[in-house]
């Protein structure tokens, strides 16, 4: 009974690309978000303040969207009957699916072209430990290391949607972007990063478009002949007003993402910080009385960062033995003068008078109103041929031969 249910059961003409209009125009207003994240919080039973990231409720706000849009699409064809309005419309929808998704992809792409994203890691980063990172933080580390890696996957992004930004190169567009937002949504998934849901709608939107050529695709793929897909119709007026509206748009859709990362450039980029303590440095001395070693919190090392945002540059202190907390302890700095100022993260700021005789750098400041000074030297630089000397004594003579 139920097979012979589906099998009469016919999915509307038309209905995908109403859906697609009616999703794509709800995510473009945004207003779904203040709507129903009320009914979705109460269904995921979240309570309290919103929770950042992507919390229960953003998934299923995700399925109300597409649950609304597919009932605005049938709601449509209901009352479109005879007349063709979905035919007619169907040229335009997919010009907008197409702009948007060139318009996001521009965005991210430029971004990772400039190195912006994912900064390389400072002297902070290198001296978290692997297990104080998080699935995110290790990503993000990881690309940022890479400058080859992260431009060419921010190219990989930039040329589909130049691609996307024509008709007759959209296929290929299409092809390219299916590919890199899988990949992009595999490393949003395998990482945890909370964009997870933004990059299934930018993979959603190119299956989209690439969904009216998979016959030809198909037929390609069994080396026989295509079928040409019916041309949609151009832009109303005269050639030249169409020749610049094409302009326009185009230039917005490309330079509007560029000149927002251009401004990211020169707010955000790192800069090298004005001064020269920046560096990773080890404890050699403490005036503070030893406690017993196993409750040591004393530092053992100290990194502060060699570049800066807008933001004051990062820091990270590491402790000896603290069995009640973190091993590890970061926030930002300022230096002033003769003063170095830590302020740890959600902490209250240490101004400590710094000096410096050669490489030896030593720190005098209060704790618990006990005055105290430290001295630090430069930590010594590893040496990773040590390590590739290390590899090869588990190479096989048959190996290196």
């Amino acid at each position: 009974m139920i097979a012979s249910a589906l099998r009469t059961t016919r999915i509307p003409p038309g209905l995908g690309v109403r859906w697609l209009a009616c999703w794509l125009l709800l995510t473009l207003l945004g207003w779904y978000g203040v709507t129903l994240t009320p009914l979705a919080r109460t269904l995921a039973g979240e309570t309290g303040p919103p929770m950042t990231g992507e919390p229960p409720s953003a998934f299923i706000l995700f399925g109300l969207n597409a649950g609304l849009a597919l009932i605005a699409a049938l709601a449509w064809g209901r009352a479109e009957g005879d007349r063709g309005w979905t035919a007619r419309a169907a040229p335009w929808i997919m010009r907008a699916a197409r702009l948007f998704l060139a318009y996001v992809l521009f965005a991210y792409g430029w971004q990772k072209v400039f190195l912006l994203q994912m900064p390389q890691p400072d002297h902070s980063d290198l001296l978290t430990r692997f297990g104080q990172m998080n699935h995110m933080g290790l990503l993000w580390r990881t690309v940022g290391a890479s400058p080859l890696f992260q431009f060419v996957g921010g190219a990989l992004e930039v040329l589909p949607a130049f691609l996307l930004l024509h008709r007759r190169t959209a296929l290929a567009g299409a092809l390219l972007a299916v590919p890199v937002m899988s990949f992009v949504l595999l490393l949003n998934l395998g990482f945890n990063v909370f964009v997870k849901l933004g990059a299934a709608n930018l993979l959603l939107l190119a299956v989209a478009i690439l969904w009216p050529h998979l016959p030809n695709l198909w037929r390609a793929v069994r080396n026989e002949p295509t079928r040409p897909l019916p041309a949609p119709p151009g832009l109303p007026g005269p050639r030249p007003l169409r020749v610049l509206a094409r302009l326009a748009v185009a230039g917005y859709v490309t330079c509007a993402p560029l000149l927002t990362t251009l401004d990211f450039v020169q707010k955000w980029s790192p800069r090298p910080v004005p001064h020269d303590l920046a560096g990773v440095y080890r404890v050699t001395a403490d005036s503070r009385p030893t406690p017993d070693i196993a409750n040591d919190c004393r530092w053992r090392t100290l990194a502060l960062d060699a570049h800066r945002t807008s933001l004051a540059p990062l820091y990270r202190t590491e402790w000896m033995n603290c069995p009640d907390g973190p091993a590890t302890g970061a926030g930002r700095y300022e230096v002033s003068g003769q003063t170095l100022t830590l302020t740890p993260a959600g902490g209250s700021p240490q101004r400590l008078r710094w000096t410096r005789q050669g490489a030896q750098l030593t720190l005098t400041g209060q704790e618990n109103g006990t005055s105290f000074t430290v001295t630090l030297e430069p930590a010594p630089a590893r040496d990773t041929r040590l390590r590739d000397d290390h590899w090869r004594l588990f190479v096989t003579p048959a190996a290196k031969e």
